[in-house]
């Protein structure tokens, strides 16, 4: 007897089909509302100018779906109801530019597997159509003739019906129209062209037409979000490269208590991504108060090849080739919308378009960045004024070309090279880490992929234990690419490419082999102060500069270094006076 066929070894066998569709069912189909989401990207894959839903007893008795988009054809509708088969892609190089909302051609087995589907259509340019109806499993009849316009018909009726430990786990009607209804509004704001109604229990509780202009498009979003959203909102349109991103984002003064106006899109793909939840967090620093939350409806654009939507079967996570730049990006384009600001960053091309003209004036940049600024210099005093700065340098008033700091305490005026200030800072902060070997490491959300010559790369690569002690956390991820994934927290302002970059060209000059020493770490510091610009992600907002000035505070009770050496420079009346009589 060989061991394969010992008593009690179980054997490998194929699960039947019906089994199978039901285990990959738990996967896309989640409850009603999964099931609406499935069932509405293919109808705007397929091209539909209008989509009608219908839904009973939150969806567990009915979800409808209805549209006139291209149709299927007679021969096509049983291979619809079979797993892996699709329209939507062909070969590696279609699944690597994924342009549609649905690929896997999972969706529609799934469902059926689950509930009593029925799925009629009739393809453009033909007389009548087809219907086709399952039954808890793909064991499909024949298409029968039916009546039915161009476009579309999916009927889902009794969900979970065969699986009741699933359908138990479904919450009140209630709640799951609530679901439901929410994804009928995401769809409505990913497609403005396409018309939607909604009916619940045979009541009309949306009718959305098409929206063609901007006018139209912002009177959907009112309805779908809100009045008091729509009058508070900055319309958002920043371009760079490859990427784009368009929408609106609530103005500095608008915030809600919970995360639930927050939508965003990728190539019209609504996702839940945390990447770009932070980018608009971060964006927002300084702007609304601790524990409230953003509102926005937000579109980026880019191209298919940069974006992984392959990475859930629910398709609600996506997984950026470049994911620092994209964060990046998207900071630059929320900040300076928020700021009024319309410069440039990094190369970058931004176009503030004014506010569509629907219930509120377009927007004024120059009145925009007013507010913006007056409402985060309000924040950071009427929050806690006994911390809105400190003796010595008082209480910052306005930033200069994202370098200068000018503050306001007794004597009149402080100006601080906030470059040169950070430095002091960060310098006496990793001393004293180091004087007591225990240097903070601080994470990065999105790991940061650096390019660096081949010899660096050998040198850093041998160098990671003495890196990560003084808090960096860097992997060799290529030949000559370093992964960044964490830095040293008196750092974090630093952008961590530039340390990177910095330190490889440090101990590319000075590889030092063996036990390390405090005097390395302490050589390894002075080159990244030197090289880096530690303003490079920090926030520039006056809680920021308030806390810079804060800490700069500190260091000068506890070192008196006269003016400031080159740090600082304080001015009073009479300073002033002379400046103006001067001319300067």
């Amino acid at each position: 007897m060989t061991r394969s066929e010992a008593p009690g070894v179980p054997r490998i066998h194929a699960l039947p089909e019906r089994l199978a569709n039901q285990i990959a069912a738990g996967e896309v189909v989640e409850r009603p509302a999964s099931v609406l989401k499935e069932l509405l990207e293919n109808s705007l894959d397929a091209g539909a100018e209008r989509v009608h839903v219908d839904i009973e007893h939150g969806g567990a008795r009915l979800i409808r779906v209805r549209d006139d988009g291209v149709g299927i054809h007679r021969q096509d509708l049983a291979l619809a109801l079979g797993r892996h088969a699709t329209s939507k892609i062909a070969s590696l190089e279609d699944l690597e530019n994924v342009a549609s909302l649905g690929f896997r051609g999972e969706a529609l087995p799934s469902i059926a597997s689950v509930s009593r589907l029925e799925l009629c259509s009739c393809p453009a340019g033909e007389e009548g159509g087809w219907r086709l109806a399952a039954e808890g499993c793909t064991d499909t009849l024949s298409p029968q003739p039916a009546a039915h316009p161009r476009g579309t018909t999916v009927s889902v009726r009794d969900l979970f019906y065969n699986t009741p430990a699933r359908r138990k786990f479904l919450r009140t009607e209630k709640t799951e129209y609530r679901h439901l209804e929410d994804v009928l509004k995401r769809a409505a704001l990913s497609r403005f062209d396409c018309a939607f109604t909604l009916r619940h229990n045979a009541r009309e509780t949306y009718a959305l037409a098409a929206a063609a202009n901007e006018a139209e498009r912002g009177r959907r979003v009112a309805r779908l979000c809100g009045n008091a959203f729509m009058e508070q909102s900055l319309a958002l349109s920043f371009e760079a490269s490859d990427l784009g991103l368009n929408g609106w984002v609530g103005a500095p003064g608008y915030s809600r208590g919970v995360a639930d106006l927050q939508y965003f899109f990728v190539n019209g793909r609504m996702v839940r991504d945390q990447l770009l939840r932070h980018a608009v967090r971060q964006a927002h620093h300084g702007l609304i108060e601790s524990g409230r939350h953003p509102a926005y409806v937000l579109f980026l654009d880019i191209g298919p090849a940069q974006v992984d939507v392959n990475v859930h079967p629910s398709k609600h996570e996506v997984r950026f080739r470049d994911a620092r730049s994209v964060h990046d990006f998207i900071v630059r384009g929320v900040r300076q919308t928020l700021a009024g600001d319309a410069n440039g960053v990094s190369g970058a091309a931004p176009v503030l378009a004014p506010a569509p003209a629907f219930g509120h004036a377009a927007v004024n940049h120059a009145v925009v960045r007013e507010h913006a600024s007056a409402y985060a210099g309000l924040r950071a005093v009427a929050r806690d004024p006994g911390r809105a700065g400190n003796d010595l340098f008082g209480e910052a008033l306005q930033q200069i070309d994202r370098r200068y700091v000018v503050a306001r305490n007794a004597e009149g005026l402080v100006v601080v090279d906030a470059r040169r200030a950070f430095r002091l800072v960060a310098r006496a902060a990793l001393d004293k880490a180091l004087a007591v070997g225990a240097i903070a490491a601080r994470p990065l959300l999105v790991p940061a992929a650096v390019a660096v010559e081949e010899g660096q790369a050998d040198v850093l690569e041998r160098r990671l234990p003495f890196l990560e002690s003084v808090g960096f956390d860097l992997r060799r991820v290529a030949p000559a690419s370093i992964s960044c994934r964490g830095i040293p927290a008196p750092l974090a302002a630093a952008s961590p490419a530039d340390l990177v970059l910095a330190i490889a060209s440090h101990v590319a000059a000075n590889p030092i082999e063996g036990e390390h020493s405090a005097g390395e770490a302490a050589a390894l510091f002075d080159a990244v102060l030197a090289q880096c610009d530690l303003t490079a992600v920090w926030p520039w907002d006056h809680d920021a500069m308030n806390d810079l000035l804060r800490q700069l505070g500190r260091l000068r009770e506890a070192s008196p270094t006269g003016d400031g050496d080159g740090v600082w420079h304080q001015l009073d009346a009479d300073d002033i006076a002379a400046l103006l009589r001067s001319g300067r």
